[in-house]
């Protein structure tokens, strides 16, 4: 195909399997040839190529050869393109050109002076994330502060008010102060690249931060739909972006109660330090219901770092601007305000990592609606609260009997009152009102613990089981592992014969994601059941393995529902999910191509998989496990022979094949594991597990735990010991 770049190439997942990086890149089809036959388009496409594709801008034509999939119906792009073919780039001119090259060289003079602080420099300055560092992006994530590592409103709103104010104070007048801030905010979208994310950051930041200047809020709510129906009729694709819909919220929370906000912390804060807080707070506020439909997972510390990464935030706005744009032709004037934009994002980086590192700052929060009407609840009484304090500071709100307080209206004219002027307040106001602040800001930092709290106790379930490493599902004749990953997530492996049983275990277990599906073989046992993985959960990657050309169909047809990648699995491959690391030992690559041709070759194709889990003890060794779908025994011996490093043992042995006797018990004598798990349906009509399998493993001295005699089996680390029990019904 023939493609014109649409926006820059920005980082995505590694690939899961081989680890190396991967770029997305919006992208519009001019032609291309399929089949032989060449033809004209102007559809939109999401490309993703390996790092081939970094050097790609806005603006540049390219071209690309793989294969091509629908998107799902709602999405941005028509189709999904994944190279297989290095591009070949014609780099843009005009003005792309010229962006491209200021942002490459800011880019480049902050890492020569030590000023990218781990990449977010460039990323608060110019939304430039591709050198973050991983872990400082995950820091951000679980401080609620992941919205100062891009362009976002707040950057605009910054940069809008710093013109406007910097205007006035040269005694501009008000409209062409107004006017010279927009054409500044127009320069800085053009640098930033003019995607529809930017557009609408500078719509719905320029919107808020007006009505926060004006203390007033004189922009009307009206003014702001109207705003929203305008940019919805340019791009009917945010109707479903959650970015759009998350500025929509931020803009209301400034718009509704940044100018209260202001006037409340502005009774104990200077009036340019209360504006500055205000922004993010209000944000925070009104955007909490949305976001925890995205991540389940509260940032407790959200707001107090968000309080204390504020204050820099528009210095590092307006620093790091005019470091731009002394680059282009002053580079060595451009180093004060340079350094000076990177104290302010190391101090963001500090307060990352600071918070992050607090015992609990991450919580687990109630998926779905009940934990959008909690949010929604908190962020309401604390709105609630601030327009009291605001509405209650100004003489506004209503006294006792439910009429307005109008202090001294009620007295004529007298000759120390000629004029009937309204008094001055008590001499104890003031104190009460201090009082009051305190009494705010205390509760804005108390809500999240206190949510905390609640959340758990909402979420406290006398059925669910807490802190387990591993479990084999009682999936009856079949095959269902989980790996704990996170506190709900889990790495599966199979999925049983039916989806019920595995849904069930994975309720009973709180797995909320899914961060690998595997299928081992296609055999109905261990993918039947894929439709109760799938269920009410997310699943991040699908790995699977076959004798076949391909997956079932009707085993397809359930996949597609879930939008997840699909890998075929094959030796080498390796990746992390949270504490879960993996590497494939089991098939070969080569093995893939081939036809199926029978059960013993379906079974021979099975991925075998050494997982290490790490332990929750500093210096302990972590857990091994050795899954091994129903390789047989001929297979058994060439993957022992093949991998060496097996002959250290392992932890928890699966038993390949329920405990088929064609299994053989070369794993056990070599491996010796400790626990030895079989997956086994009550009373099969097949013999399993075989006598022999059963005698080998008692004379390796290992436990035995079966599905088929305990139900579902967890398995723990306690100590230096592992404990397995059997989860109640």
């Amino acid at each position: 195909m023939e493609l014109r770049a649409a926006s820059d190439a920005r980082p995505g997942a590694p690939d899961r399997f081989t680890g190396r990086p991967r770029y997305l890149i919006d992208a519009v089809a001019e032609s291309g040839t399929a089949a032989g036959q060449r033809f004209g388009t102007s559809a939109t496409l999401l490309v993703i190529g390996g790092e081939d594709y970094a050097p790609v801008r806005l603006g540049d034509r390219f071209t690309s050869a793989g294969s091509l999939q629908p998107l799902p119906a709602g999405d941005r792009n028509l189709g999904l393109l994944r190279a297989a073919a290095p591009p070949e780039v014609t780099p843009a001119g005009g003005w792309y050109a010229a962006t491209a090259a200021l942002r490459s060289t800011f880019v480049r003079v902050a890492e020569e002076h030590g000023a990218a602080v781990d990449g977010l420099l460039p990323g608060m300055v110019l939304g430039d994330r591709g050198g973050l560092d991983p872990g400082l992006e995950q820091a951000m994530k679980d401080t609620g502060l992941t919205h100062l590592t891009a362009v976002s409103g707040a950057n605009c709103s910054y940069l809008l008010a710093f013109i406007f104010l910097s205007a006035r104070a040269l005694r501009m007048p008000q409209a062409p102060a107004v006017l010279l801030a927009l054409a500044g905010l127009a320069a800085f979208v053009l640098l930033v690249r003019p995607d529809p994310s930017v557009l609408r950051a500078a719509v719905m930041g320029g919107l808020g931060t007006l009505a926060v200047l004006s203390g007033r809020g004189r922009l009307s709510a009206a003014l702001l739909f109207l705003s929203i129906t305008v940019l919805l009729c340019v791009d009917p694709w945010l109707c479903g972006s959650y970015a759009f819909i998350l500025s929509v919220c931020a803009t209301l929370g400034l718009v509704v109660l940044g100018p209260h906000l202001v006037r409340v912390l502005s009774y104990r804060l200077p009036r340019w330090l209360a504006a500055a807080l205000a922004i993010p707070v209000a944000a925070q506020l009104f955007c909490g219901p949305v976001l925890v439909l995205l991540q389940p997972q509260l940032p407790v510390y959200s707001v107090p770092a968000n309080l204390a990464a504020a204050p820099v935030v528009p210095a590092v706005t307006v620093a790091g601007m005019l470091a731009v744009a002394l680059i282009g032709f002053a580079p060595v004037l451009a180093v004060p305000p340079l350094l000076t934009a990177a104290a302010g994002a190391w101090w963001v980086a500090g307060t990352a990592r600071f918070f992050e590192s607090v015992p609990g700052a991450l919580a687990a929060w109630p998926e779905g609606t009940p934990g959008v009407l909690l949010m929604a609840a908190g962020a309401a009484a604390a709105t609630a609260g601030i327009l009291y304090l605001s509405l209650r500071g100004t003489g506004g709100m209503p006294g006792p009997g439910g009429r307005r307080r109008q202090v001294n209206q009620q007295y004529p004219e007298s000759p120390r009152n000629p004029r009937n002027q309204p008094l001055p307040p008590r001499a104890g106001f003031r104190g009460s009102r201090r009082t009051r602040t305190a009494a705010a800001g205390a509760a804005l930092l108390a809500f999240p613990g206190a949510a905390v709290l609640t959340t758990r106790a909402l979420q406290e379930d006398p059925g669910q089981v807490q802190e387990w490493v591993l479990a084999a599902c009682d999936v009856g004749q079949g095959d269902g592992f989980a790996i704990r990953a996170g506190p709900d997530s889990a790495v599966v492996i199979d999925a049983g014969g039916e989806p019920e049983p595995m849904d069930a275990c994975l309720d009973r277990l709180g797995v909320r994601t899914v961060e690998l599906l595997v299928f081992t073989h296609a055999h109905l046992d261990h993918y039947g059941g894929a439709a109760g993985v799938l269920s009410g959960r997310s699943v991040l990657q699908i790995g699977y393995s076959t004798a076949g050309p391909g997956l079932p169909r009707e085993l397809t047809a359930v996949l597609d529902g879930s939008g997840a990648p699909r890998t075929r699995l094959a030796n080498g491959m390796a990746g992390t999910s949270g504490s879960v690391q993996w590497e494939v030992l089991w098939p070969p690559a080569s093995d893939g191509s081939l036809p199926a041709a029978g059960d013993e070759e379906e079974n021979n194709a099975s991925a075998v998989l050494l997982v290490t889990v790490a332990t929750p003890e500093p210096g302990e060794e972590p857990l091994r496990i050795l899954l091994t779908g129903d390789a047989e025994e001929d297979t058994a011996a060439r993957i022992l022979a093949s991998h060496p490093e097996l002959r250290a043992g392992v932890d928890v042995l699966k038993v390949p094949h329920h405990g088929a006797r064609n299994g053989g018990d070369s794993w056990i004598r070599t491996l010796r594991p400790s626990l030895a798990l079989i997956s086994v349906g009550a009373d099969n009509d097949y013999g399993h597990p075989a006598p022999q399998i059963l005698s080998s493993l008692e004379a390796a001295g290992s436990a035995v735990a079966r599905t088929d005699l305990y139900g579902t089996v967890l398995l723990f680390h306690q100590g230096n010991t592992l404990a397995v029990r059997s989860l109640p019904p």
